[in-house]
């Protein structure tokens, strides 16, 4: 997450959050942090399912969906790449030129469902997640289609976003905002990078104070907190080397 989950503006409380794009859980300590527990992390990559177990096993709200998010019941091939958070339902785009050392290495068929589907055959309570969190490499579009449903309960979406064809025929920002417009979000905040990717944030309410709020604060306090923290480190190595040659 370009922005994190500290810095977001809350008008409402975050019950609950829908990750989908789990990889090794990165997010994890983040939203312990932010006392969010009731988490479903949805992982297309089946290799990635004991470590994800592993680590969740303790989290009774914690729940694993072991498909790839998609609009339709489907089954498709999911390219893993070298590192891992690139893979992919689709190829490469522009990420070749970006990203030289990064490549596809292998694929492995995976079982693509719509969210709906899938929570109804779970029981899921949509009303306990209010924060969608996707980030599936130019796939998120086709996430956000087959969650319909449960883009009527949520208050916030932090996605992932494309401004070129970093992924071949992955959804852009306009795609989104265009799709989204009809489940009454609005962009309000929006991260680039030099690569042709970003992150973005949506909310239904309180659109103006949002949008001045991450155009105007969170560059301020990326800019102030960052290097406080590089402060507290110094601060901790004086006290070792001391502490040492005492």
């Amino acid at each position: 997450m370009l922005i994190p989950i500290s810095y977001i503006l809350l008008k409402n409380k975050i019950k609950g959050i829908i990750h989908i794009g789990a990889h090794e859980l990165e997010e994890y300590s983040s939203y312990l942090k932010k006392n969010i527990d009731n988490v479903i992390w949805i992982e297309a990559n089946p290799e990635k399912y004991t470590y994800i177990e592993k680590k969740i096993r303790k989290n009774k709200n914690m729940i694993l969906g072991k498909f790839a998010a998609g609009s339709e019941i489907d089954k498709l091939f999911l390219n893993i790449s070298n590192n891992g958070q690139s893979s992919s339902i689709l190829p490469l785009g522009t990420h070749k030129l970006s990203y030289p050392n990064i490549f596809y290495t292998s694929r492995v068929e995976v079982n693509v469902l719509p969210f709906d589907y899938w929570a109804i055959d779970h029981k899921i309570d949509n009303e306990l997640y209010n924060f969608i969190n996707i980030d599936i490499q130019g796939y998120e579009l086709e996430a956000l289609k087959g969650m319909k449903e449960q883009l009527f309960f949520a208050d916030y979406l932090y996605l992932e976003v494309n401004f070129r064809e970093v992924y071949k025929n992955c959804s852009k920002i306009k795609d989104l905002d265009k799709f989204l417009c009809n489940y009454n979000f609005t962009r309000v905040g929006t991260y680039k990078t030099n690569k042709g990717w970003g992150d973005a944030i949506y909310v239904k309410k309180n659109i103006f104070i949002n949008k001045i709020y991450y155009f105007f604060l969170v560059p301020f306090l990326k800019m102030i907190f960052l290097p406080f923290k590089i402060f507290k480190r110094i601060i901790l190595l004086n006290k070792i080397l001391i502490n040492k040659f005492k």
